[in-house]
């Protein structure tokens, strides 16, 4: 049973393209991350930690094999999960995933600059806030896909509240998420890594990841950007197939 974790200002709807394509064995589990779905406020969860240990709590409850993926956010707190309990997890695959920073200065600086866009949603409000965020650098890739898709994207992300957003990076931005690197690099979960060719930071992660895993490869998207549930689906729907086979004892890869 696969769960799938969405990224920053997307939602469980994000993963259809790609299950469409993948045709996995079960339907997967598809948890809305902290303050995005209508009624996040329901959830007491108050930091990183608390929200990989809910979701760790809600993928033990489904049986075996057990496979975790996540796509940016998603990926960050998906490798929280398989630092904080491997043996909930026979697989996974991690698309454009940061293991954390590992410097506190860095962190600080990550943590305000979270603030910041966490204020701007609540006083810009959502659409003011989503033009912007479209437009940074790592998404400039996404100029090139048919106008469908990005129209669906943007569909998704101006359904949110924008004060669970702003919960959402407060309490689960990259400047409050703790490094898991070492973790991650001695977990015995066999785990892919993905990431697009031209999404540099985030290739080099990948890699430099992989390299000093045991249990990790990587596998780089030619021609991609950061977000491939978008740039490149059948790439990551293959790579889920891929994960599957090998949890099930299946096919060699």
């Amino acid at each position: 049973m696969w769960m799938l974790l969405h990224g920053f200002t997307g939602s469980p709807q994000s993963w259809d393209p790609v299950i469409t394509r993948a045709t996995l064995e079960q339907d997967p589990q598809r948890p809305a991350l902290l303050g995005h779905r209508s009624d996040w406020r329901k959830f007491e969860v108050g930091s990183f930690t608390e929200e990989v240990e809910r979701l760790c709590a809600l993928a033990s409850s489904r049986r075996r094999p057990r496979l975790l993926a996540g796509y940016s956010l998603g990926a960050r707190v998906a490798a929280g999960m398989l630092a904080t309990a491997p043996e909930l997890f026979d697989g996974a695959v991690l698309i454009g995933v940061h293991p954390g920073l590992s410097d506190e200065a860095t962190r600080h600086e990550r943590r305000e600059a979270d603030a910041a866009n966490a204020q701007a949603l609540r006083t810009e409000g959502l659409s003011a806030f989503i033009s912007r965020w479209e437009k940074q650098p790592l998404f400039a890739t996404q100029a090139a896909l048919p106008a469908e898709i990005t129209a669906q994207q943007r569909e998704i992300r101006l359904k949110h509240d924008p004060e669970g957003l702003a919960r959402s990076l407060e309490i689960l931005g990259l400047g409050a998420m703790p490094c898991y690197s070492s973790a991650l690099r001695a977990t015995p979960v066999p785990a892919t890594l993905m990431a697009g060719g031209k999404d540099t930071k985030f290739r080099t992660l990948a890699t430099d990841l992989a390299a000093r895993g045991a249990h990790l490869d990587a596998i780089i998207v030619d021609g991609a950007g950061h977000n491939l549930l978008m740039e490149a689906r059948e790439a990551v729907a293959e790579a889920l197939r891929r994960a599957e086979r090998r949890a099930v004892g299946g096919a060699s890869v």
